[in-house]
Order: C-alpha cells, then sequence, then structure tokens
C-alpha cells in the first residue's frame, strides 16, 4: 500500500521511515516536516494510507485530517494519550502512542493487511451483486431488481412493464434500454413488445409461449431465432 508521512519531528519521522521500508506490504512515496507540503500532496496524489503526528507547531493533526478534501487511511503517531478518543472520532484507523517500537508497528501492519483483504472482498461481493441485478426506477423511486427475479418485460408505448416474482413495475424506461442492459445469455426478445428470462419459460407451442402462467405472443421475427436458442 503506498503511503506517506507527515511528522514534523526528524528523529520520530526517521523511525517511522525505516519501519516503513522494512514491511513488503508498504510503499512510502513521500514525507513532510511540513503542513502545507503535506496537505498540498494529499490534496493532488490521494495517497491511500497516512501516518501522522497530532501535536505539529502550524495546526494539529486531527483538525488537519478533518479538514482535508480527500481522506486517506490515517494512522496517528504521537507522544499524547490524551488524543486518542478524538482521534477515533475522526475514524483514525489506528492511534500509536510513542516512543513508536516494532512490535507495536507491525501489530498495526497487520490490521491494515487484514483491512485490504476484507476490502477486496466487498468489492468483488460489490461487483458481482452490480452484474446480477438491475436498476429501474419507478416514479420518484429507484429499485434494485436480482436478475433471476425478473420473468418477463412488456413494451407499453413510452412505458415498460417488469413483471417479477414478487411485483410489477411501470417504468419509464424502453423495452429497448433492458436489452441493452440485461445479459443476452439470460433474456431473449420473443415479439417486439416483449424479452422473456429463459429459465421461466414453460412451454412454447406455435405461436405462443407459457411463462409463468401467462400466454405471451411470438413475433414472427424472432421465432427462428427462439427456435434455435432452444434446439441447439
Amino acid at each position: 500500500m503506498k503511503c506517506i508521512i507527515l511528522e514534523d519531528n526528524p528523529q520520530d519521522l526517521e523511525l517511522i521511515r525505516w519501519y516503513i521500508t522494512q514491511e513488503s506490504s508498504l510503499e512510502l512515496k513521500e514525507s513532510f516536516t511540513s503542513v502545507p507540503d503535506a496537505l498540498s500532496y494529499i490534496n493532488e496524489f490521494e495517497p491511500p494510507l497516512l501516518f501522522m503526528d497530532i501535536d505539529m507547531p502550524v495546526i494539529k493533526g486531527i483538525d488537519l485530517y478533518k479538514k482535508l478534501q480527500y481522506h486517506p487511511i490515517c494512522v496517528f503517531v504521537t507522544a499524547h494519550s490524551e488524543y486518542a478518543i478524538e482521534s477515533y472520532e475522526t475514524q483514525a484507523f489506528d492511534f500509536i502512542l510513542k516512543p513508536l517500537t516494532a512490535n507495536r508497528f507491525n501489530r498495526c501492519v497487520n490490521r491494515l493487511k487484514e483491512y485490504e483483504q476484507l476490502k477486496k472482498r466487498a468489492d468483488l461481493y460489490d461487483t458481482l451483486f452490480e452484474s446480477q441485478s438491475i436498476m429501474i426506477k419507478e416514479g420518484s423511486t429507484v429499485h434494485r431488481v436480482p436478475l433471476n427475479d425478473i420473468i418477463y418485460i412488456e413494451a407499453l408505448n413510452d412505458y415498460s412493464k417488469v413483471v417479477t416474482k414478487t411485483k410489477n413495475y411501470i417504468t419509464l424506461s424502453k423495452l429497448k434500454h433492458f436489452l441493452e442492459k440485461l445479459p443476452k445469455k439470460d433474456f431473449i426478445r420473443i415479439h417486439r413488445s416483449y424479452a422473456v428470462a429463459k429459465q421461466s419459460i414453460e412451454l412454447i407451442s406455435g405461436n405462443e409461449l407459457k411463462i409463468a402462467g401467462q400466454q405471451l405472443p411470438i413475433g414472427k421475427t424472432f421465432r427462428l431465432s427462439l427456435k434455435m436458442e432452444f434446439t441447439s
């Protein structure tokens, strides 16, 4: 993880820098003793991780963190235990009391690694969740609807009706919009006014198909593609 240091005490800064260079999971990009220089760098480059002192001449580290446009993961390193509660109110990741020791630094790094793993899993879950659902705007409300809940979509002039296992949605989005968003492996157009979920089709007979107890027409131009889909 890329990180920077803001520490006005040169000796403490060198100690933090040394510990970071010994840790392969961390990459030190810059170190600062000047608050204005650090502030400019953070707002421009948005480093993921910040090791920062609290008691500094110009401004307290806690107050500086509150003023940032971008908020990196923050580890406060300070000699003042009285700032502990206030630092956690800023949602600081960790609060380390000086003198900094190898054992305490490693505990912080291990927590950072665990956090990164959890974040990756959460991001993966969000991506997967988004790929398995679709947003449907109905009036002033936006619904997230799982794809496997959708049975069929019917075009109604400038509107569409989305029929699901639990309820129906009337939305201003046109059928074409849904066909661009829905995965082709799961949905198929059967008529200029209908697209259906393949898994929900119960029966195909002549010019109609049965889906969730409903009889829907099959358009002439879609018969061949539908036949090929289920006979190939």
